[in-house]
């Protein structure tokens, strides 16, 4: 039976996955040179087996390869694509499909020698069950145009390391590019500039992600496979990798073979920003996290994740002698028209500043005992953070009163596990310029085992 599906059928088709066509995937969109339209023209039902094909808007420039994003419960099915221009049709190329290792998403890729001008995709995927694939996002790109070519140059860069370099922050641990089973840098890495660093940007996944070792691990591979295989980029394209569980990963090869941060080695040109990857360190956040794409991407960055954001910027613009600043810390889309990070993470950028600042002047070692750093900014305007830290698990309380003891905020009321730091933020609102104080409270099993306050100066 071959019919002209409407949107209701494709809802009992697909099942719980379907999604309307406006969601935007980033992940997709973030590896194409101009995003195209799509809607279904075909399915065909044939027993337990059922195709699908799409046909996207005609793109304004010349192409010679598509990125797919979609999501579907089976990983057994196969895809691939053609040209269709007025006069003629092409023949079928596959598409590579590379599979999310923790959720239902997956992205599809193809691209060749052949550059296409005034054609439209056909998009076909089939497989046998009842589920099938549900397409989210489609964009075309020229690898010509790229910044990352495959060859990566001919001779090996001339980069050195920081031998006398001290930091005041202590940089996390890597999971190295051998841990997670990195493939081989297709040709030879370039150096990321030729003179001085200029940015660092806060990317997320838009999906793929992972909270353990081995769940991050294998979504970093996968990201790879796909840069490689269905992107046509040399590596994964970012120099870094966190997941939500905190673990940091190696992106791009360091110039020089190292494998630890403290060595500070030379990093390689990444492909994570289309046009300004010269001196840009790009560093992703495995998950989803733009409420507005639909209910798969509402992800809230995690503490630990958090601390190792502001750990890893901070560590690398004292390292690189980035100046951390509104014009040098940004997210994804201040270079480009995209959403990423995500609203949940954009939101976080000036206070990551903040806090990235503040840990380059005060350094990030352990303290010995339980502590309540001062406020920063402060004074402030608006909203302030305030950073302690727990020697040991309690229930804890952290309140904003004003100078005759009137409370005026309750910023933490709930136990919490130590040892380690933690954040809050203090919006101010309405509340008038003055003077005020927060105190920090530990209780025990046995009772208050820790009482600590700061005062605060807030400027309207």
């Amino acid at each position: 039976m071959r019919f002209a599906p409407s949107f209701l059928t494709l809802a009992i088709c697909l099942g719980t996955l379907w999604l309307p066509k406006s969601v935007s995937a980033q992940i997709a969109l973030d590896m194409v040179d101009e995003a195209v339209t799509f809607e279904v023209v075909d399915l065909l039902v044939a027993g337990k087996r059922l195709s699908m094909e799409w046909e996207t808007s005609k793109p304004e420039r010349g192409y010679n390869g598509v990125v797919v994003q979609g999501f579907s419960q089976l990983e057994d099915f196969t895809g691939s694509v053609r040209f269709l221009t007025e006069g003629s049709t092409s023949r079928w190329y596959p598409l590579y499909i590379v599979h999310s290792v923790t959720d239902a998403a997956f992205l599809a890729g193809y691209f060749g020698d052949e550059v296409h001008r005034d054609a439209k995709v056909e998009i076909h995927f089939e497989g046998d069950g009842a589920l099938r694939p549900v397409l989210v996002a489609a964009g075309v790109f020229d690898t010509e145009r790229d910044e990352d070519k495959r060859d990566g140059g001919t001779s090996p860069p001339s980069a050195s390391k920081r031998s006398h370099f001290t930091s005041t922050v202590e940089p996390p641990v890597l999971v190295t590019r051998a841990e997670w089973n990195a493939s081989g840098f297709r040709g030879t890495p370039r150096p990321l500039s030729s003179s001085n660093l200029t940015n660092m940007t806060f990317h997320h996944a838009a999906g793929f992600t992972a909270t353990t070792l081995e769940e991050g691990k294998a979504q970093v591979k996968a990201i790879q496979d796909f840069h490689q295989n269905g992107r046509g980029w040399s590596d994964i394209g970012y120099q870094f990798v966190i997941d939500r569980g905190g673990n940091v990963y190696q992106g791009r090869p360091f110039l020089d073979g190292s494998t630890t941060l403290e060595e500070v080695p030379p990093l390689s040109l990444g492909a994570h920003v289309g046009g300004a990857n010269t001196g840009n360190i790009g560093i992703c956040l495995l998950g989803c996290y733009h409420p507005p794409e639909g209910s798969n991407c509402q992800d809230q960055i995690t503490q630990v994740s958090l601390d190792r954001y502001v750990t890893m910027f901070a560590f690398l613009g004292e390292a690189y002698s980035i100046p951390i600043s509104s014009g040098t810390l940004r997210g994804h889309r201040d270079f480009s028209a995209t959403s990423c990070p995500g609203d949940n993470n954009y939101a976080l950028l000036p206070s990551i500043r903040t806090e990235a600042i503040q840990l380059q002047q005060f350094g990030s070692a352990v303290p010995d005992g339980f502590l309540v750093e001062q406020n920063a900014p402060n004074p402030f305007s608006g909203q302030t953070t305030v950073r302690y830290y727990l020697l040991q698990d309690g229930v804890v309380d952290v309140t904003v009163y004003d100078l005759t003891g009137k409370e005026v905020a309750k910023l933490v009321d709930e136990f919490q596990e130590g040892p380690r730091w933690y954040r809050t933020t203090f919006d101010a609102g309405s509340l008038p310029s003055g003077n005020y104080f927060y105190q920090l409270r530990v209780e025990g099993f046995s009772g208050e085992i820790f009482r600590g306050s700061r005062t605060l100066v807030h400027v309207k």
